[in-house]
């Protein structure tokens, strides 16, 4: 399924700019505005959407369904079947077909693609201690997870450089690195993309986190939040790997228990440091 998933986004954007550029096109020049109007409507508010989170990787999470962009596409459609009735002309069927093709798009890429599929993994549930494990430190040295012990930890692995949202979601714990280290928390982001790629984030962001590379995956598939063939198509000509990781993170106490973690099944819904800050306080007022 995920390498369904993999073409699909690969083609979809492409699919979404061109029923986009044609209906604009067709919107200035045409005097059937309306109708022109539908086949925008469904695929319009994804590429403002996708131009936003590729440029400026600023949006760290969605809602997980897009209800008002779902909304407007299903307007489209209806908008362009309507002034299609009251002409009852072969080309006005045009910007119906247009608007059912970005409609039925933005509907897959929605509900169907950003769910990931994954079942909640039985080797990571609060209460347990969090295994000890090897993982590639920027240096080229190897940290080891049982290090984190006398410390609360936060623990994120994301997918790679390549996702938006993941870099957001760095960004945006970056800029709260001064009330997570008041905790006495230590910060720890783990993904399996090229060793190069994560030294490269590191220097990008010059923060006191642990950026640290699991070579060929393993600590993820130890941890069944490996995500086979999660790589989207033509991302491999990066350098990156097809398999990926499930975005998952945790807080550990310092005895390396895992006190709160979140497993989530869209990769466009992630917990706000809000959730996760009131437990490394209370992780840090608990200290001896």
């Amino acid at each position: 399924m995920n390498r369904i998933k993999s073409v699909f986004i690969g083609f979809y954007p492409m699919i979404a700019m061109g029923i986009t550029g044609s209906a604009g096109w067709q919107l200035y020049h045409s005097r059937d505005w309306l109708a022109w109007a539908g086949p925008l409507l469904t695929t319009l508010p994804f590429m403002m959407f996708l131009s936003r989170i590729m440029m400026f990787k600023n949006v760290a999470r969605t809602s997980g369904a897009f209800p008002g962009f779902n909304a407007l596409a299903v307007a489209g459609v209806l908008l362009s079947a309507y002034t299609s009735l009251l002409r009852n002309e072969p080309g006005h069927r045009v910007p119906v077909a247009l608007a059912l093709a970005g409609a039925v798009g933005f509907a897959l890429y929605s509900l169907w693609y950003s769910r990931l599929g994954r079942k909640p993994t039985a080797k990571l549930q609060v209460g347990r201690v969090f295994p000890d494990f090897g993982l590639k430190k920027t240096d080229g040295s190897t940290f080891h997870t049982r290090e984190l012990l006398g410390d609360p930890a936060l623990i994120f692995f994301f997918r790679g450089n390549w996702c938006p949202l993941c870099m957001a979601q760095i960004k945006e714990v970056a800029a709260r690195y001064r009330d997570i280290g008041d905790t006495g928390a230590r910060v720890i982001l783990v993904s399996p993309q090229p060793h190069a790629h994560t030294a490269e984030l590191a220097k990008r962001f010059d923060v006191p986190f642990e950026f640290l590379t699991d070579v060929g995956n393993q600590v993820a598939r130890a941890l069944d939040i490996e995500m086979r063939n999660g790589l989207p198509m033509g991302m491999g000509m990066l350098g990156y790997e097809a398999d990926t990781v499930f975005p998952t993170v945790l807080v550990l106490d310092p005895k390396g228990v895992i006190r709160w973690l979140d497993q989530t099944d869209n990769y466009r819904v992630r917990p706000e440091p809000g959730t996760f800050l009131p437990i490394l306080r209370q992780l840090a007022t608990a200290r001896p």
